[in-house]
This record gives C-alpha cells, structure tokens and sequence, in this order.
C-alpha cells in the first residue's frame, strides 16, 4: 500500500535550507510528527518543484533514522502552504492545482490590509471592534490626526511590522512621528518633532511608493509600562471547523510601538499578562471573549477567503476590556508560542495543519462552514 503524502509548500529559503539541517523558525520535525498521527508522511517543495504536465513533485521527505532524502512523487492531493508568493505567475500556478481538485489550503491568503478591513466591516458584530481606517493621503491624515490625535500609518501589504510608522499629536501644537528606517529589529527607531501642520518628508516617500493606511491608534492596555496586543492562532482540525490553537501576548519593545517579536517585541503567556496589568477582569471571562471573538472573526473571513485554514490574528484590548481587531496574518509564524514557553501550543499549531490534511483525504470536498 502506497504512503498517503501531504504537500508542505516552502518558500525557497527555507527549502534550500532542508539539506544542512539549520532550517530557521519552521520546524520540520513537528510536521513529521503529526502526520504520522494521522497516518501521513509530509513532503516538502516549493512552487517551482511542481509539475502539472507530469502530475508529479520533486522534494524533501523524512529518511529514517534522521535527514531527509530526495523523491519525486505525484502531487500530493492536500498541500498545506507556507510559503508566500507575490508574483502573479506563481500566483497562478497555486490557482491551477485548486482548479484541477488539488487542496491547497491557505492558498488564496494574501489579502492587503485594506482588503481584510473591508470584508470586516459586512459584518455588524465586528464592525464595533475595528479602528477607523482610510486609505493615507497627506489630507486625511491631516485630517485623522485632527479628529484622534494618535494614528498609525502602515503599509497595506507586508510583514513583521515594517514600514509601520505612528503620528501623534503633541500639545501645545505640532506632532511627534515614530518611525524606523531599518529592517526588523527594535534598534533604528527614531521620533521626530513637527510643526502644526507639517508632514514628514518620509511619510510623503511612504505613501507614494506603496498603498498605506492611516488608523486611529487604540490605547492599548500595558504591561509595565508596554502596549500588548494577542496572537490568536486560529487554524481548520480534524473535524474540519475552526479552532484555537493558542494564543500568547506580545509587548512592544522600549521606544516603539510595534509589538512584533522580529522587531523586538517579547512574548508572553496571556493569563500572566493579564492578571499582571487588567486585575480588575476576570481571567477566565477574558480568555473566552478573546477566543469567541477570534473564532467569528475566521468564520467572517472564511466567507470572502477560500480554502483558509490557518489565521494569526492580533486582537488588541484596552484598559476596560474592550477588544478590537488589529491585524490578521495569513502565514502565520508560530515560534511566539515558544518564546512564550508554550511548547504544547506550538506543537498544536503543527498538528492542527496535518489534522486538516487527514480531513480533506477522508471527507474528498471542502467543509460547508
């Protein structure tokens, strides 16, 4: 009887890397541990190892005791993606193998911010939690900043925080611009001061260069002194619906803003965090609003986003209890869990994928919900 194999879909870094072992924040050995629960063995390729005249895939899969040994196989009907790809040729070959009945889960992921937003804001129980958010132009930022007096300017599209800057406004008159022209890490942060009025130079550089969005900032509540946000890891299991995999916080590092753990923020177990800055509320209560809240958030988007399997979404909380959505990630990077000591999380955010796999194998169609 042949081995029923599932596609792991790599960016080309990470897949050149498979070789000499020293693969970075994946972990290909969570993935060959959970398919074998399910009766799986992953392959791993990226976009360009595919061929749809041959039906066949060239990759890495598991050699026993250790390493990874090169095989050609036909593709894999369930391929779980974890790479991104922006060109639209590759684009198109993702679409190619959905359209001839091969399950690419999480293959139609990467949404701008702007888009996300939208698809938001048709549902009335989320419209409450979203920040005011237009399109960033020199007057409705002028604008925005007159009516909320603290807003973040980010790129529609991108990662890990960069390109993010914050405009707030500094009495008696003018404002203050945080921004960083580095790449990930929390050194290269800089705030500047400006006239009444006045824009910086790099925000006019920004806007002009690529789509951005100005939103009001949400006062986050803060863990000594640090905004938090939560990373909600939403994913498709084995029964095919959405579930939590785990959550953690994450705390913006000093001088900035922005909590993402490559620009230096620090992760955390949230019920920690929030005995330790909202003592006030209600543990338990706040761990199942922010999983409910979550948990409809992927089901919204699940409408508009087909064959989604996976989210990381950032839900911010202020100091009453409020929660609001910040921002969802379509790949979402899961060693947080580990810098917040939550092994068992992390390893589920692996399982979950390859429980969804054996799903798809069995059930042959797509869940209804």
């Amino acid at each position: 009887m042949h081995p029923e194999f599932v596609g792991i879909l790599l960016n080309n870094s990470t897949y050149r890397r498979i070789s000499s072992g020293r693969i970075g924040t994946e972990s290909l050995s969570n993935y060959e541990e959970a398919a074998a629960i399910y009766g799986l063995v992953p392959c791993f390729f990226t976009i360009r190892h595919i061929s749809l005249e041959t039906g066949e895939v060239t990759g890495f899969m598991p050699k026993r005791p250790y390493g990874y040994t090169r095989v050609r196989i036909p593709i894999p009907r369930a391929i779980h993606m974890r790479a991104i790809y922006s060109h639209r040729r590759e684009r198109s070959q993702i679409e190619d193998l959905i359209q001839r009945g091969f399950f690419v889960y999480n293959g139609r992921t990467r949404y701008g911010k702007d888009a996300i937003h939208r698809m938001l804001e048709q549902d009335p129980e989320v419209t409450p939690a979203l920040p005011h958010t237009v399109k960033a132009t020199a007057a409705s930022i002028r604008t925005m900043l007159h009516e909320y007096g603290d807003l973040v300017l980010k790129p529609c599209s991108g990662s890990v925080g960069v390109g993010i800057m914050r405009l707030r406004s500094s009495p008696p008159g003018g404002s203050l611009l945080t921004y960083s022209r580095s790449s990930p890490s929390a050194k290269g942060w800089r705030t500047v001061k400006l006239a009444a009025g006045n824009l910086h130079p790099l925000i006019f550089q920004r806007i002009r260069r690529a789509p951005f969005l100005a939103q009001e900032r949400i006062p986050l509540a803060e863990y000594k002194g640090r905004p938090f946000d939560i990373r909600v890891t939403v994913q498709r299991g084995g029964s095919g619906a959405w579930e939590v995999a785990g959550m953690f916080a994450k705390t913006s590092p000093p001088r900035t803003f922005v909590s993402n753990i490559a620009q230096g923020g620090s992760a955390y177990q949230v019920p920690y965090i929030l005995q330790n800055s909202l003592p006030d509320l209600p543990v338990p209560l706040m761990m199942k609003r922010i999983t409910e809240f979550s948990l409809h958030i992927a089901r919204v988007l699940s409408l508009f986003i087909p064959y989604a399997a996976d989210f990381g979404l950032d839900i911010g909380i202020t100091a009453d209890g409020k929660l609001y959505f910040i921002e969802c990630n379509g790949c979402d990077q899961r060693y947080g869990f580990l810098e917040a000591g939550m092994e068992e999380a992390w390893r589920t955010a692996y399982r979950n994928p390859m429980a969804f796999a054996r799903y798809l194998y069995d059930h042959q169609a797509w869940p209804d919900y």
